[in-house]
Order: C-alpha cells, then sequence, then structure tokens
C-alpha cells in the first residue's frame, strides 16, 4: 500500500453559527464568513438548518440573483437548505432531517475546505447535531442588556457582572 493510499483526504473544516436566541446575527455573520472565505479563494459550501424562516437560503438566492441581475461574477457558496420534517413520530422527523443533513455532508466535506453552518435560534435536533460536529463554534450576540443577561447576572443600575445567587444544593 502507497504512502498516498493510506492517507485519509482531508475534510473541510465545519464552522456553525448557534445561539438559540432568533435575531442574534447567525445568518448575517454565517453569509460573511462564507464570503469572506471565498474571496480568500478557499472552496466554500454551506447548509441552512432553520428552514423555517431560510435567512441564509434567501441571502444566498439574493446574491444569486443580483449577480445575474447585474452580469456580475460574484462567489456563490454551494447550498443546501435541510427541510424540517413535520411528520407526527419525532424519531421519523430526526431520522429524516438526520439522512439529508448526512448527504449534504458527505456531497461536500472533501470537495470544499469550508463548510458553514446556520442553525435555527432554538433548542433542536438539528442545531445539536451540527454543534456536535463543529470545527469552529461562533456564538453571535447582539450589545443589549436583555442579551448579555442571559449570560449572568448584571446589576440593572450599574450594569456590573454580579455572583449568581447561591442554590443552597
Amino acid at each position: 500500500m502507497s504512502r498516498e493510499s493510506s492517507v485519509r483526504p482531508r475534510s473541510a473544516h465545519v464552522v456553525v453559527l448557534g445561539n438559540e436566541k432568533g435575531g442574534s446575527g447567525k445568518s448575517t455573520v454565517a453569509m460573511h464568513i462564507a464570503i469572506a472565505l471565498m474571496k480568500a479563494g478557499q472552496r466554500v459550501a454551506t447548509i441552512d438548518l432553520d428552514s423555517r424562516q431560510k435567512s441564509f437560503t434567501h441571502y444566498i438566492e439574493n446574491r444569486r440573483a443580483w449577480a445575474k441581475h447585474a452580469k456580475l461574477d460574484l462567489e456563490i457558496p454551494t447550498h443546501y437548505c435541510i427541510e424540517r420534517a413535520e411528520g407526527a413520530n419525532v424519531a421519523d422527523n430526526e431520522a429524516a432531517e438526520f439522512n439529508d443533513f448526512a448527504c449534504a455532508i458527505d456531497a461536500t466535506e472533501q470537495s470544499h475546505d469550508f463548510i458553514v453552518i446556520d442553525t435555527p435560534g432554538a433548542d433542536t435536533y438539528m442545531m445539536r447535531l451540527a454543534h456536535s460536529m463543529s470545527d469552529t463554534l461562533i456564538t453571535p450576540l447582539n450589545d443589549s442588556f436583555v442579551d448579555f443577561d442571559v449570560l449572568g447576572t448584571v446589576d440593572p443600575a450599574t450594569f456590573e457582572v454580579v455572583p449568581l445567587p447561591e442554590t443552597g444544593g
């Protein structure tokens, strides 16, 4: 067996944008990362796991439409939108979603340098699966008191972080 055939091909680096809170900027940051990587000469695939809102998918569709309209050769990633299964059986839904996600990963992991995954603003099976396979996890936050207060207790008058109350366990 030659040395070349014993070396496993390099898989794409997986970047996951995740935050359970909607409106934190996940899709916007995902698009900026994907475009920046492509402008740097990287081969990029993108996956939208938020099939109800489809913000990431719409960004890419709009970029494609603008490029065609303006007759520009804009970078467009290989894109997948994983549809949410809506059957009565949770296990069947998760299996269907997993299969679609696995097909997207299989189609891109050896032919692309990066896979950028945008997750929904909710704790879902697919969001957790994407987090578990990330090489880089990015959690965007808005600079609002409400968003920061989720990360820790903040004094409403001074905005200083205060110790969490002891639970007495």
